[in-house]
């Protein structure tokens, strides 16, 4: 008897895009993040390294997430800073604070 060669089952779209698709890959990421977040913010520079994706990126999809962005007041010589927030209910409270 002949074997047949086993079938062989290849990824959908879904595991495409998963892998190679920036438009589904960084939001995904970012989303993550801000769930992991809960109530609590983290500067922009340790939000990019717990999502794991570059300034690059999450510039180009920013403004999708405006809700979860604080910038505070210069203060002491510093420059503004960009706070990523978990929750837009306790990033709408924060931008009360520093306003």
């Amino acid at each position: 008897m002949k074997k047949s060669a086993p079938a062989v089952k290849g990824n959908d779209f879904g595991a495409f895009q998963a892998q190679f698709d920036k438009n589904f890959i960084v939001p995904k990421k970012i989303r993550e993040t801000l769930a992991a977040l809960g109530d609590s913010w983290l500067t922009e520079v340790d939000f990019l390294k717990h999502s794991g994706i570059s300034t690059t990126d999450l510039a180009k999809f920013r403004e999708e997430f405006e809700a979860h962005i604080v910038v505070t007041n210069a203060q002491h010589g510093k420059s503004q800073r960009r706070l990523w927030v978990g929750t837009t209910k306790m990033a709408a409270k924060m931008r009360e604070a520093v306003s």
